[in-house]
């Protein structure tokens, strides 16, 4: 851990980089001040730690215009240095259920359907911890295939950090995003809804995403013919 007592993070991490910018407790420019290209996730996870930013609404940031890149960006701002609300975390999966899940997934991706060359795998939520009330259950000893179907996706790292940004914008604005860009959710509709959750929306599950989508062209073609 950091011998830094205001900074309770490994110093080789994004997090400790990203809380030694944020702890003088004012706002900072997610572009050009916190480091990293992709902070969002390194701040959600230092929210789940338990240590509060600044809330502007429904949003964990603010629009400003930031003098360094001469143009409106998110800006974050630390609200105290303490951890005020119960942390969020997930269960560290063991390396034999990590290769379990690998397995049984094939190591495809959902997205790209086939394995990546040249690039690693990793295994992430289908429900995104932002949606999450509390910490992870203790996972059984044994997971059984309906488990690893429901609870876990392979993803690309590219691919992974797209979802986490896209289930992020999802959670301030209430509306589901499209995956590529395609307006299509094979349950429910755009807007977030608790009856279905993230069921429906093409980053919670690729591969029934495509099923929806190919059923629908299918039947289109079929009248046609």
């Amino acid at each position: 851990m950091s011998n830094n007592k205001d900074n309770p993070y490994k110093e080789e991490t994004q997090k400790f980089r990203i809380f030694e910018v944020l702890k003088d407790l004012k706002w900072h420019c997610s572009e050009c001040e916190l480091p990293g290209s992709q902070p969002a996730k390194a701040l959600q996870m230092i929210r789940q730690d338990g240590f509060q930013l600044e809330k502007i609404g429904s949003n964990w940031e603010k629009r400003d215009f930031c003098k360094r890149c001469n143009r409106i960006t998110p800006h974050r701002k630390l609200k105290l240095l303490e951890r005020t609300e119960e942390e969020i975390r997930r269960v560290v999966l063991p390396t034999k259920i990590r290769k379990r899940i690998i397995n049984y997934y094939k190591n495809k991706d959902a997205i790209l359907g086939y394995s990546p060359t040249g690039r690693s795998i990793e295994i992430d939520h289908r429900v995104p911890e932002i949606r999450w009330d509390s910490s992870e259950d203790k996972l059984p000893e044994v997971l059984t295939d309906d488990e690893i179907k429901k609870r876990y996706i392979l993803l690309v790292r590219e691919h992974n950090l797209l979802k986490s940004r896209n289930c992020e914008e999802c959670k301030k604005t209430g509306m589901r995003q499209y995956l590529l860009g395609i307006k299509f959710f094979y349950k429910g509709n755009r807007k977030y809804n608790q009856k279905f959750g993230c069921v429906g929306c093409g980053w919670y599950d690729p591969e029934e995403w495509k099923k929806g989508l190919n059923k629908i062209i299918d039947e289109e073609n079929n009248n046609k013919s």
